[in-house]
């Protein structure tokens, strides 16, 4: 796992004393897997593991990241690169993102940070912050991750794509996405489209709720974009269970060095479970990101 590389560099960040996620650099990290930082582990506040990195089933599923299948003909996701007439191959297109400046404290880190392909050329620029606070309910703690895409130096405009982009069909992942442990199960998928996956994945909901038994015991993340258009949400409980908003849904994303690209993902990470969408309404809004906004007032 990517967390015992000694040769990763790693900040902790804690909610009143309380470690609650580790964010990573990747440096350790295999080409095939697109190296990038990532969250993990994330705890809920007593303990209980809500992400995975480097599963078998997807060896470059990591934590939380943001990564996408296609920037510029780039790979930053990892794995296979789904063809037109190939299908999902193997190539070595794989890109890594690159930290060039970062600061940290006890609950924040802010980096710069460059994509690079293969042959080393700045793809995507990067400018990310991370944080973690506590929450009004003592159940919970608040995360926040903010992303600014641009395109590299070099480059005036960039297209990120995915597999679904390309042909393959509710394969529109990519972006700021959440890996759950490989031992979980969901419980409960809300959103404010309804109940369970089927309007949960491609919905615009501003919000997603999933509750999960992992080893025994029940937790909950509850997911929210601060975007006036939310993105549609990946969202895959069937082999794995995993979640985050899509920038490439079903069509291609152009990325402008005059309108740079801003993604955000929102969490409350929650002990026991999240049973109706009321609750998970009520929770989100107590986030520090929403105590000052109308979220909630925006239809799906």
């Amino acid at each position: 796992m990517g967390l015992t590389r000694e040769h990763n560099s790693i900040h902790s960040l804690a909610v009143q004393g309380t470690e609650v996620a580790r964010y990573q650099s990747g440096t350790g990290l295999g080409g095939q897997q697109s190296p990038r930082p990532f969250l993990h582990p994330i705890r809920t506040l007593t303990g209980t593991m809500v992400s995975d990195a480097e599963p078998p089933d997807h060896p470059h599923h990591l934590g939380l990241s943001l990564a996408v299948s296609d920037a510029g003909g780039s790979n930053f996701w990892g794995g296979r690169t789904f063809t037109a007439d190939r299908g999902s191959v193997m190539l070595p297109n794989h890109g890594r993102q690159l930290v060039s400046s970062s600061r940290s404290g006890a609950g924040s880190v802010s980096e710069s940070i460059d994509w690079c392909s293969a042959d080393g050329s700045v793809e995507v620029t990067e400018r990310r912050h991370l944080s973690v606070s506590g929450h009004p309910d003592r159940r919970c703690w608040s995360l926040s991750f903010t992303s600014r895409l641009m395109p590299g130096p070099s480059l005036e405009h960039l297209a990120l794509s995915s597999s679904a982009v390309k042909g393959r069909e509710g394969a529109g992942y990519g972006g700021i996405f959440w890996r759950l442990p490989r031992n979980s199960r969901a419980a409960v998928v809300l959103t404010e489209s309804g109940s369970g996956i089927e309007s949960a994945h491609g919905s615009a909901s501003p919000w997603l709720s999933i509750t999960a038994v992992v080893a025994g015991k029940t937790a909950s993340i509850m997911l929210a974009q601060d975007a006036q258009e939310p993105l549609p949400w990946f969202v895959r409980t069937d082999g794995y269970l995993g979640a985050g908003p899509a920038v490439a849904w079903d069509s291609a994303c152009r990325l402008d060095r005059s309108q740079p690209l801003d993604l955000s993902l929102h969490a409350v990470v929650m002990d026991g479970p999240v049973e109706t969408p009321e609750l998970a309404r009520s929770l989100l809004a107590q986030h520090p990101a929403f105590t000052a906004t109308s979220l909630f007032d925006r239809t799906a």
